[in-house]
């Protein structure tokens, strides 16, 4: 029995082994191709049943090369359409057809270009900060900003250290120093954009200064403290702004020119121990002390200037700005809120009456690919594709605080990223709020009553390769265009999962983005009918292919609006610890950019 049994299997895959390499088939081998070559080459394997013929195999309609179960084609591009369309093509003497499709994306260098997935693009990237927007940033940076009156004149600072009335000889001789560090009951910023600088006024509240007094009076040694105090201590100076050449991620800030302008009001001064303060002494000794406010301003306007003017170190005040800045972090905000690592380094800062301008280099990734997401190789640029200069005010007039955006070529980069993701991995298991199935599917055509058993169906939409928005205007008046090839559509019965219909969308249509409770979400129209193709490339029921694309192209703007309900959305980057309220979504030159208005975070 047990040996009868085990013939029995083994008969039993002998014939599954059979039937298995008896079925017809047909494969591709590429898939999702990005290349600059004018050509591409596609391989793949067809197979035959028994008792038939493979009449012909065809890629684009061109005759492949078949040797046994191996076939090969070159297929041609065309480096003005950027996506090319491969249908490969298996007819067998039965009259089955067979059919695949894959997507190959060309740029030619002229029209287009294909970057290197995680490629550094010039320009791609940039942010604009309006002066109006100072004032809110000014709390963020004084808070950010670590400034340490210690720093400024340390204990034993020598402000004064000569003769002060000489007869002949010195009669009184003074050294005045620090006895311990300055401080001060807190500080202020004010910031203010000009033509190629930024003025930053530190105001410093109730600064006091200990100092040691030691000084000879016709010979006898007089030693005494006495505190000098400020109401306040302002620091006026401007400061260029720049890319850090030892690490560009970060803004460099210099002070121009070799000091700043230290203004003190309300100075007194002291003497609180030793001789000095003795009744007599203390005039005596008063009569001889120099102006004590000119004294330290002259020291201060010293002590908190550049000491090596073009050096590496750093103005005291310019070093405590940098510091904050460095904390402002464009590459992770963005990055980060968009679900993405994003390097970006700075190439220029612009300073204007109106604000900040600052340009960058951009590189977005994916740090991981979604399940059945394309895990992409590259991403589609245009060549000589820049963001450049932001405006002072949004394309439609309207007064902003910050604006930050992408070039075309930026954004493709980001699309590919969020592509590998699973951005467009989408599922539709309703149309308008009505459950999808096969009769509802049919009853847009007017065909539901050939229906005599309903099933439920859901669609899903899988990209071969990432959607790409082009340089310029979208179609109807829409924010930009975007064009999606390689979009397949696999329709299943839910209750059995088996392949009802399988079909691949090539379209371009408007895109836009839309400000929702969540965040930025994308928007587009339902393609005109011109600008929808359709590839139906399985079809196990034998249903007529005129039915089926008069079905889908009925369809159509039900799957893209279910499409466009279910992506989900980028949240907002938040900006130096605040939020951002849009103002307006436009396009400056290629790009894509956010203006927005700060306002405190959401909790």
């Amino acid at each position: 029995m047990g040996l009868g049994r085990t013939r029995r299997c083994r008969l039993v895959l002998a014939v599954l082994a059979l039937l298995a390499a008896a079925c017809n088939g047909l494969t591709v081998d590429q898939r999702g191709i990005y290349t600059s070559v004018p050509t591409t080459t596609i391989t793949g394997d067809v197979t035959v049943s028994d008792g038939q013929t493979l009449e012909s195999l065809t890629v684009n309609g061109i005759d492949a090369t078949v040797e046994g179960e191996r076939y090969r084609a070159e297929v041609p591009l065309d480096g003005d359409a950027i996506f090319a369309d491969v249908l490969v093509e298996a007819h067998y003497s039965n009259g089955k057809v067979l059919r695949e499709r894959r997507t190959v994306v060309y740029g030619d260098g002229a029209t287009a270009e294909v970057l290197p997935d995680g490629a550094t693009l010039a320009d791609a990237v940039g942010l604009r900060v309006n002066e109006r927007a100072f004032t809110k940033l000014a709390p963020v940076v004084k808070a950010l900003t670590s400034f340490d009156p210690g720093a400024v004149a340390p204990a034993g600072t020598v402000f004064l250290d000569e003769c002060v009335t000489q007869i002949i000889l010195c009669t009184v001789y003074v050294r005045a120093s620090t006895a311990a560090p300055p401080s001060i009951a807190g500080f202020d910023v004010a910031l203010d954009s000009n033509q190629g600088d930024v003025r930053a006024v530190v105001t410093l509240h109730n600064l006091h200064v200990p100092m040691a007094i030691a000084a000879r009076v016709v010979g006898a040694p007089v030693n005494c403290t006495m505190d000098v105090d400020a109401t306040t201590v302002t620091i006026d100076g401007r400061y260029a702004l720049g890319p850090d050449p030892a690490d560009p991620h970060h803004l460099d800030v210099n002070l121009v020119g070799a000091t700043p302008v230290v203004t003190l009001s309300g100075v007194d001064h002291d003497f609180v121990g030793g001789v000095c303060s003795v009744p007599g002494i203390e005039q005596i000794v008063g009569l001889f002390l120099p102006d004590v406010e000119q004294t330290m301003r002259t020291s201060l306007t010293s002590l908190l200037g550049d000491a090596d003017g073009a050096g590496p170190a750093d103005a005291p005040v310019a070093e405590a700005v940098e510091g904050a800045l460095a904390q402002l972090n464009l590459a992770g905000d963005i990055g980060g809120a968009l679900g993405l690592r994003l390097d970006s380094t700075l190439q220029s800062v612009d300073e204007d009456p109106a604000g900040l301008g600052l340009r960058a280099t951009g590189a977005f990734s994916a740090t991981e690919v979604a399940p059945e997401a394309p895990d992409l190789t590259a991403s589609v640029g245009f060549p000589g594709d820049g963001l450049g200069p932001l405006p002072t005010t949004t394309p439609g007039g309207m007064p902003f605080d910050v604006a930050v955006g992408a070039s075309a070529s930026g954004f493709n980069q980001l699309l590919a990223g969020e592509t590998e993701r699973g951005l467009l991995n989408v599922d539709v298991t309703s149309l308008g709020g009505v459950p999808l199935t096969l009769r509802a599917l049919y009853d847009l055509v007017g065909a539901g009553g050939l229906i005599t058993e309903d099933r439920p169906l859901a669609i899903a939409l899988r990209p071969e390769v990432a959607p790409i928005v082009t340089p310029g205007p979208g179609p109807g008046g829409a924010l930009g265009e975007l064009v999606l090839h390689g979009y397949r559509a696999t329709i299943r019965t839910t209750d059995d999962n088996k392949v009802f219909l399988e079909l691949v969308l090539d379209f371009r249509t408007g895109v836009g983005l839309q400000l929702g409770d969540d965040g930025l979400r994308f928007s587009f129209d339902a393609p005109a009918p011109e600008d929808l193709a359709v590839t139906l490339t399985q079809n196990p029921n034998r249903l007529p292919e005129s039915l089926v694309t008069g079905v889908f192209g009925q369809v159509t703007p039900q799957v893209f609006a279910s499409v466009q309900d279910v992506l989900p959305s980028f949240p907002l980057p938040g900006f130096a610890g605040l939020g951002l309220a849009p103002v307006e979504i436009g396009r400056v030159s290629s790009g894509f950019v956010l203006f927005a208005d700060l306002v405190p975070a959401a909790p």
